[in-house]
Protein backbone atom coordinates (compact mmCIF):
# COMPACT_ATOMS: atom_id res chain seq x y z
CA UNK A 1 0.00 0.00 0.00
CA UNK A 2 1.06 3.28 -0.68
CA UNK A 3 0.89 6.37 1.56
CA UNK A 4 -1.91 8.32 0.25
CA UNK A 5 -3.56 4.92 0.73
CA UNK A 6 -3.13 4.33 4.04
CA UNK A 7 -3.96 8.08 4.63
CA UNK A 8 -7.47 7.53 3.00
CA UNK A 9 -8.22 4.44 5.06
CA UNK A 10 -6.51 6.05 8.10
CA UNK A 11 -9.08 9.06 7.11
CA UNK A 12 -12.39 6.71 7.11
CA UNK A 13 -11.59 5.21 10.26
CA UNK A 14 -11.75 9.03 11.60
CA UNK A 15 -14.33 9.38 10.08
CA UNK A 16 -16.73 6.73 11.21
CA UNK A 17 -15.37 7.32 14.80
CA UNK A 18 -16.64 10.94 15.11
CA UNK A 19 -19.22 11.52 17.98
CA UNK A 20 -22.83 12.74 16.38
CA UNK A 21 -22.63 16.35 15.92
CA UNK A 22 -18.98 16.49 15.59
CA UNK A 23 -17.40 18.63 13.06
CA UNK A 24 -14.76 16.74 10.66
CA UNK A 25 -11.68 18.01 9.48
CA UNK A 26 -11.55 17.75 5.60
CA UNK A 27 -9.07 15.43 4.20
CA UNK A 28 -6.31 18.24 3.97
CA UNK A 29 -6.81 19.12 7.22
CA UNK A 30 -6.27 15.44 8.95
CA UNK A 31 -3.25 14.49 6.74
CA UNK A 32 -1.86 18.43 7.93
CA UNK A 33 -2.91 17.18 11.69
CA UNK A 34 -1.17 14.22 11.48
CA UNK A 35 2.00 15.34 10.01
CA UNK A 36 2.19 18.15 12.68
CA UNK A 37 0.66 15.72 15.36
CA UNK A 38 4.92 15.47 16.96
CA UNK A 39 5.67 18.87 16.85
CA UNK A 40 3.34 21.39 19.87
CA UNK A 41 0.64 23.94 18.92
CA UNK A 42 1.13 26.42 20.16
Amino acid sequence: MDFDTIMEKAYEEYFDGLAEGEEALSFSEFKQALSSSGKSNG
